[in-house]
Order: structure tokens, then sequence, then C-alpha cells
């Protein structure tokens, strides 16, 4: 019986700690963390402007954005995403985006950032992966959920 308790309390005592490790390796540093949140706020700034030159210039050259609230729901390169953001700007006037990061992991060597972004009234979740591009980040990834008309909940986080 006591066996029995030792070995179950050891493997209670394991299956806590490993998520501990796991967390302590995957921890993003600060600095990187804050990297992150500037080139969001560098992709704001360009989307406010309506500059599409310069969110696309914020991509890799091989990167994919996926919007299912939007036609086509999927493009990829650099050139595609330039033109996606000069007919968004061509369309509407909107601008006030603003990103709010989350949380972000460790891929490997890349970075899985988690945000929220407003667009004036609209608000949706995004999941971003960012490479490192010499001494920036750049995005690899965007897929953005939701609709294009989802409200802000009025209901807290």
């Amino acid at each position: 019986m006591k066996t029995r308790t030792i070995a179950t309390l050891v493997g209670l005592a394991i299956s806590f700690a490993s998520p501990i490790f796991a967390q302590q390796k995957d921890t993003v540093d600060p600095e990187v963390r804050q990297q992150i949140e500037a080139a969001l706020r560098q992709f704001d700034e360009a989307y406010n402007k309506h500059d599409a030159a310069a969110i696309a210039a914020l991509f890799t050259p091989e990167a994919v954005e996926m919007f299912p609230f939007e036609s086509p729901t999927t493009i990829s390169g650099q050139q595609a995403i330039q033109k996606r953001y000069e007919a968004e700007a061509s369309e509407s006037s909107g601008s006030d985006m603003t990103h709010k990061l989350f949380q972000v992991y460790w891929i490997g060597d890349d970075i899985c950032a988690f945000t929220e972004y407003r667009v004036m009234m609209w608000k949706n979740n995004c999941l971003m992966i960012f490479v490192r591009d010499a001494d920036t980040w750049k995005i690899r990834m965007a897929y953005a959920n939701g609709s294009a008309a989802s409200a802000p909940s009025s209901s807290p986080r």
C-alpha cells in the first residue's frame, strides 16, 4: 500500500513539474516580446497610413495570410499581400488599427504570437508566425478568425 502511495505521489510530482520546466524552456525573452510588439506597432502604423508597400515589407517573400471572411481567403507572397492592402485602402477609409499581443511562444527558431486586433468597431483574434530576418522579425504567416463584422464583445476577457 505504501509503495502505491509513494508511486502515486512521485507520478503527481513529475506531472506537475513537467509543464513548469517546459514553460521555462519555451518562455520568450522579454526583449524578444518587445521586438514582436514593435513589429505589430509598425504594422498598425502602416495600415493606418494606408501604406500597402510598408505593410508588405513586414512579411517574408513567401508569407501566407488567411482571412476566412475575405475573398480570396488565402493569399501568399509579398506582392499578393501588398495588392490586398492596396485594394482594401482604395475601398475603405478605415483606420485606427491596433494590435494587442496576448501570448508569444517559441516554435523552434520562430515565434508564434496570439493577438487581438481592432479596426474601428471590429475586433478579431489573429495568430501570427514571426521569423528572424537579420536584426528584425518578419511575418511568415497570419491567420485571423471570426468575421469582418465581429463587433467588440461587451463581456470582459
